[in-house]
């Protein structure tokens, strides 16, 4: 049985954890601001492909400064207009619990670059259908990307509501960093 969008949203709000199907293949998504869901949900990264980080996904470009603090002009330009799956990592983060950032802090300790608790990834959605459930939402959705057609067993378990269509073959997002003076650098083409 598939549920209406309008209770997947709540659900969401309580804490539940979701398995989201989208472009780029599975991830498990939860409110961002819900400390216990992403307690939850940072206890999954271990099972994320390396490289990747926990990243919001957002429904439209109008979303971005909910989440990043400031924003070169160019930042609009490139989530709207990317027609790919595309992960951009600004610096200045805000609006998610603090436990992401602990825990980023944790992954990236000794790292030379910019505090790892001022870094957050945003992804707008290319779904319909995920779209529309991040607007019936209200908010961006804060996920663990696994970029493939399967979860994983013991992730897979935690999981009662799946929600979103698997493409054919997952797409891998291109992956940039973009500073605030609008500085652009590939982290994975």
């Amino acid at each position: 049985m598939t549920l209406p969008i309008r209770d997947i949203a709540f659900q969401l709000r309580q804490g539940q954890l979701i398995a989201l199907a989208d472009e780029t293949g599975w991830s498990i998504a939860a409110d961002p601001v819900n400390e216990k869901a992403i307690g939850q949900l940072i206890a999954l990264m271990p099972f994320m492909a390396t490289g990747l980080q926990p990243t919001v996904l957002i429904e439209k470009t109008d979303q971005l400064g909910l989440y990043v603090a400031k924003l070169p002009d160019v930042a609009y330009d490139l989530v709207d207009f990317a027609e790919d799956p595309l992960i951009v990592v600004y610096d200045q983060g805000k609006n998610v619990s603090s436990v992401v950032w602990q825990s980023a802090a944790k992954l990236a300790a000794g790292s030379a670059e910019t505090p790892v608790n001022e870094q957050l990834a945003v992804r707008r959605s290319l779904s319909t259908d995920v779209q529309r459930l991040i607007g019936s939402f209200g908010r961006g959705l804060l996920t663990i990307p696994f970029e493939s057609l399967s979860l994983p067993g013991s992730v897979e378990s935690l999981i009662t509501i799946r929600f979103g269509t698997l493409p054919a073959m997952p797409k891998r997002p291109r992956i940039l960093r973009l500073k605030v003076n609008g500085e652009v650098s590939f982290i994975r083409k």
